[in-house]
C-alpha cells in the first residue's frame, strides 16, 4: 500500500480527546495529509480512465485557517472520488458538512479516503505486484520447432 495511503488515521478515540493526544486535534499537517491523498486517489483514478477531477490544496501552513470554503471544496473533493469507484459496505457516508468538531467525523473522512484508495489499489496493482514471469512456456497454437 502507499505510504499516503498508510499515513490516514482513521482510529481517533476518547482517550485521544481527554488526554490531548496530537490525533485529538486537526492542524494544517492533517489538512495536507487528507487532501495529499485526495490528489493521490484522484491521480490512480485518472491513470485509469476514470478522469476524475479535483481541487486540492497541499500547501496548508500552521497560520491557515479552514474557511467554509474550503471544507465545501473539501466535500467536493471526497464526493468526487467516491463517485467515480466502488465503496465498501462499511465504508462511512460523506458527511453532510464537514465541520472536524468531532473525532468521529476526521476519522469517517480518512476512512472513506482509504478505503477507496485500498481498494483501487488491490484492483489496479501495477507492474510492482506481478509475481509471475511472462514467456517462459509456449502457449497457444504455436509449436516448438523440431
Amino acid at each position: 500500500m502507499s505510504e499516503i495511503l498508510d499515513s490516514l488515521i482513521f482510529d481517533r478515540t476518547l482517550e485521544d480527546l481527554e488526554n490531548l493526544t496530537d490525533k485529538a486535534f486537526i492542524d494544517y499537517n492533517d489538512l495536507n495529509r487528507v487532501e495529499s491523498a485526495i490528489q493521490y486517489v484522484s491521480n490512480v483514478l485518472n491513470a485509469y480512465g476514470y478522469g476524475n477531477v479535483v481541487d486540492v490544496k497541499t500547501t496548508w501552513k500552521p497560520m491557515d485557517f479552514r474557511t467554509e470554503k474550503d471544507m465545501i471544496r473539501l466535500r467536493k473533493n471526497i464526493e468526487t472520488i467516491r463517485a467515480a469507484y466502488y465503496t465498501l459496505p462499511s465504508t462511512p457516508e460523506t458527511p453532510e458538512r464537514i465541520t472536524y468538531t468531532s473525532i468521529y467525523q476526521a476519522n469517517f473522512i480518512e476512512k472513506i479516503i482509504f478505503d477507496i484508495g485500498n481498494l483501487i489499489e488491490k484492483s489496479f496493482p501495477g507492474v510492482r505486484h506481478l509475481s509471475f514471469r511472462l514467456g517462459t512456456r509456449p502457449f497457444g497454437n504455436r509449436s516448438e520447432s523440431v
